[in-house]
């Protein structure tokens, strides 16, 4: 996974919203840490990990992979807002190999984790520490390569510069 070049990519939509929008910088803080929040909790109902009084979930792999793309972008827009320019673009991924003995409990755990550091985001290592715990969730509990990941996250950037361009 390129994170380098998904970072470019969210750098370039971000440039195109800000075209077009003025924001004093405290207030586009605050609002890039919520549209995080709420897609996190987005990514959390795709999974449906906490809803123990569900019997039949259908998960869509699909959905699930968009709301994931959305998580990431607002992740990688609060890096290019703190203007982290010493991103280590080699983040490191868990590579454990071991299976959870109860993945909805890790998944659970995983997006409580990521809403814990976003309800209160001090800088760049919180935004990062974020960014891994979605990312490591994505590959070592939901089992989606690094492929599939970037993959989801440029074909939503795509979409985004596309929205942006026609007047979203």
């Amino acid at each position: 996974m390129n994170i380098e070049k998904m970072l470019e990519m969210q750098t370039q939509v971000d440039e195109k919203i800000m075209e077009k929008v003025e924001i004093e910088k405290p207030l586009l803080q605050n609002n890039l840490k919520l549209a995080l929040q709420v897609e996190i909790a987005e990514f959390a109902n795709e999974l449906q990990s906490f809803k123990h009084w569900k019997h039949n979930k259908v998960i869509d792999d699909v959905k699930v992979k968009d709301e994931l793309a959305d998580c990431i972008a607002f992740s990688l827009a609060l890096i290019n807002h703190y203007d982290i320019g010493n991103l280590d673009t080699n983040l490191m991924l868990n590579t454990s190999e071991a299976e959870s003995e109860n993945q909805e409990s890790e998944i659970t755990y995983s997006l409580l984790e990521a809403l814990r550091i976003s309800n209160d985001i001090w800088g760049q290592d919180d935004v990062v520490n974020i960014l891994l715990i979605l990312l490591n969730l994505a590959k070592n509990t939901l089992h989606f390569t690094e492929e599939e990941i970037e993959k989801a996250y440029m074909d939503k950037a795509k979409i985004n510069m596309e929205r942006q361009e026609e007047g979203y």
